[in-house]
């Protein structure tokens, strides 16, 4: 590896959009959680028991806009968060993704898997299968949890066929179902969680201009 390469991948600027408490070291751990600042305030992180928030994680709320000039993120990586975004937020999202992607750049999506979720029901021999699906598709939630923990009720939900028609809705030309950790990120390793592979539909997107 040249030196001149060396400088080009420490500085490749990666985001990590909707992070959680999983923030990648080497990435812009990105979350829009009130419970961030919380955390950041011993009393307050101990009384309203809030997750320990990593330090390198920013609170930017992404619906906003994404803060990055145009052409300048090499990846984009998001796991879990679309779902709790309306159709119409997610496009959005998905269109300033490809706006900040740097040509040939990737986004890299992971959602719940609604034909999974379906074939799991449809062979669940409980009775109570039924009430099962919806505690998994957490439709109900508590609502002070559901204040401070923003984005844990499902709005919608990703087959195959939507999720890669939303990246072609927004502007990706081709994009590709994966497999957990396949990848063209090359150090997916350190941000997809080993724990969300059997739930997960994962694709990709190149910006191709």
């Amino acid at each position: 590896m040249t030196a001149a390469s060396s400088v080009q991948i420490q500085t490749e600027l990666k985001l990590n959009l909707g992070c959680g408490i999983s923030g990648a070291p080497g990435w812009c751990n990105i979350d829009n959680s009130p419970t961030i600042p919380m955390a950041r305030v011993p009393l307050a992180r101990q009384i309203l028991r809030v997750p320990a928030w990593p330090r390198d994680v920013r609170r930017i709320d992404v619906l906003q806009g994404l803060p990055f000039r145009d052409d300048s993120v090499a990846y984009i990586y998001t796991s879990h968060l679309l779902q709790s975004l309306n159709y119409a937020e997610s496009l959005s999202l998905m269109k300033e993704a490809w706006r900040v992607l740097m040509p040939r750049g990737i986004l890299r999506v992971a959602v719940p898997d609604l034909e999974k979720v379906v074939k799991d029901y449809l062979t669940d021999p409980d009775p109570f299968a039924s009430h099962r699906l919806l505690k998994r598709l957490s439709l109900r939630g508590n609502a002070i949890r559901d204040l401070l923990r923003r984005g844990r009720l499902y709005e919608q939900m990703f087959d195959r066929r939507s999720l890669t028609q939303l990246f072609i809705d927004a502007g990706f030309s081709s994009p590709t179902i994966c497999s957990f950790r396949q990848s063209g990120i090359s150090d997916i390793e350190a941000i997809e969680l080993k724990q969300r592979e059997n739930e997960s539909l994962y694709v990709e997107g190149c910006k191709l201009v």
